[in-house]
């Protein structure tokens, strides 16, 4: 299962978009918002009590589908910028560890 730290950026300059902004990504704590096929929410969302960011873990078998999702976010304004990290679990840092 490849998972991801997918750490997103909202843009807004008013209120009136914050609320627009908050609204349109609200279908992720719904569990309604739907995701590019391969991608599945794990954990999350969370949302920064200090940057305009939604803090999520997906299960993305290939990010490149989620290439136009993201791209088309850009474009309409409602994310500055996205980081993607990929996570695995401390068993296969164990698994490194040994092997050293």
């Amino acid at each position: 299962m490849p998972l991801y730290l997918d750490e997103i950026w909202l843009s807004w300059d008013s209120p009136a978009r914050a609320k627009q902004v908050l609204q349109q990504f609200g279908g992720m704590a719904r569990g309604d918002l739907p995701y590019p096929e391969g991608v599945t929410q794990v954990a999350g969302p969370w949302f920064s009590n200090e940057e305009k960011k939604i803090v999520l873990v997906l299960d993305i078998a290939d990010h490149a589908k989620t290439f136009a999702a993201f791209g088309f976010a850009l474009a309409h304004d409602l994310i500055e910028r996205r980081r993607l990290t990929p996570i695995v679990d401390w068993s296969a840092v164990a698994a490194l560890a040994d092997a050293l």
